[in-house]
């Protein structure tokens, strides 16, 4: 008697394996809830997740509602070239793991950087594979621009209240050894502004809703080619004079923060955009020039000036930030290929910060070594490539990448201005991408032109 061999059962793709793990009844409602609710409650109720001690890790919690569209959804997915860079630098950050030596502080700061590097990547490639009536650009063109007024309120209330705050709902549920931890206490704590004795008294420099003063400036600077797009270029006259005045308004904070990188960035930012040509750049230079009035008359006729002047004769951190980016570049010669895992204690004065943490540029040069941080700029480098043409959103986009490139060298970025980034290199290229599709589609439609007909 011979046995019939059963019929060999098919390996489980990733998709079925997501859709096992989402259930029947979750996935029937996840498929009423339009695809863009992730990003719109995540971006949209920021403020919310700020006051109750969750604005730090939102960001990967909606990553994940974002991730399981894309395993369950059979679809391939454009990418920019770039893409691949960065998978490759992820490659390296996972490998860095193994330089860590044991040291008990570095894993939660290294699972912070992967978890929002993974965040990252799944609201790129959400937005990346959605159609335009999934996740419009509109939509989240809003969103942004609707984050930089939130950021402005924020800003507020740092000036006004700087002492301000709210209970954590956050910090009284963790465990009171994991909430007593100084760090966790920064993340989870809803303060209004950073009070520094940076001009040699208190000061508070606005930080809502982010964690610290360097979180907003640099979401500021990010957030604004956002609403330059919804609101300066509106067709709505009042909506583009409410923009004129709701930029005047921001001045204030901008000055009082005391943020130079916010300063440096915003205003590279303005004048690489003024340079371009065309209807843009004649609003972007419009926009450079009342920015500029507005502020030189808040220096010259308001007590902005004596801050101002007071930044310029205070400045204690470049001399220590000079000695901590000679420092990185040393100790990652000691493991140039992987990095040393992340950020190290400075070997000096204890008081000192500790070395790679100035910067996401020197975070990814410390933790990963020169070669990742070579595939790291690689990636950047390249979407600024892939945005550097297209309809008024890629445009805007890429002066959002530009803004980041500027930024990486004083800011830590994570995790919300990274995200910032991501939506906007992923938004650029989707939509560099379908005006191409689109320009092609009609010259097809249209067919040959009468001259070169001719020529055949």
């Amino acid at each position: 008697m011979t046995l019939a061999h059963a019929p060999a059962r098919p390996r489980p793709s990733w998709r079925a394996l997501g859709a096992s793990v989402v259930g029947r009844g979750a996935r029937a409602r996840l498929r009423r809830l339009p695809p863009h609710w992730p990003i719109t409650l995540c971006i949209g109720a920021f403020p919310i997740w700020w006051a109750l001690g969750m604005g730090a890790f939102i960001w990967p919690v909606f990553a994940l509602p974002l991730g399981l569209r894309l395993v369950t959804r059979r679809r391939r997915i454009a990418v920019p070239v770039g893409f691949g860079a960065w998978l490759l630098y992820l490659g390296f950050v996972l490998l860095s793991y193994t330089a860590l030596q044991g040291d008990a502080a570095l894993p939660f700061a290294w699972l912070w950087r992967l978890a929002n590097y993974a965040s990252c990547t799944i609201f790129f490639l959400a937005i990346c594979e959605a159609d335009e009536d999934e996740i419009g650009t509109d939509r989240i063109v809003r969103l942004m621009a609707f984050f930089w007024i939130i950021t402005l309120v924020g800003g507020w209330l740092g000036v006004l209240m700087p002492y301000g705050g709210l209970p954590s709902l956050t910090e009284k549920l963790l465990p009171a050894g994991i909430a007593s931890n100084d760090f966790v206490q920064e993340l989870v704590r809803p303060e209004f502004a950073q009070v520094q004795e940076v001009l040699g008294y208190p000061l508070g420099r606005p930080k809502a809703p982010f964690i610290y003063t360097n979180d907003w400036g640099s979401a500021y600077a990010l957030l604004l080619p956002f609403f330059f797009l919804s609101w300066l270029q509106a067709a709505d006259v009042r909506r583009r004079s409410w923009a004129y005045l709701l930029l005047t308004a921001s001045l204030i904070p901008v000055f009082i923060s005391l943020n130079r990188g916010l300063w440096l960035s915003l205003g590279v930012a303005l004048i690489y955009a003024a340079s371009r040509s065309g209807e843009l750049a004649r609003m972007a230079r419009r926009a450079l020039l009342a920015l500029v009035t507005v502020g030189m008359l808040l220096i010259v006729f308001t007590p902005v000036g004596g801050l101002v002047e007071g930044r310029a004769e205070n400045d204690h951190s470049s001399a220590g930030r000079s000695l901590l980016y000679s420092e990185a570049f040393r100790i990652t010669l000691d493991s140039p290929v992987i990095g040393l895992g992340g950020p190290r204690p400075y070997e000096g004065n204890k008081i000192i910060p500790m070395v790679g943490t100035q910067g996401l540029f020197w975070t990814v040069l410390v933790s990963t070594g020169y070669v990742g941080l070579g595939v790291f700029l690689a990636a950047w480098g390249r979407w600024i490539w892939e945005t550097r043409a297209g309809p008024p959103v890629t445009f805007w986009c890429h002066v959002v990448l530009i803004i980041g490139l500027v930024q990486i060298l004083v800011y830590d970025m994570i995790p919300s201005a990274l995200h910032i980034v991501f939506i906007a290199a992923a938004l650029g290229f989707r939509a560099a991408r379908n005006d191409r599709i689109e320009q092609a589609e009609q010259a097809r439609l249209v067919g040959p032109t009468p001259a070169l007909e001719a020529v055949r």
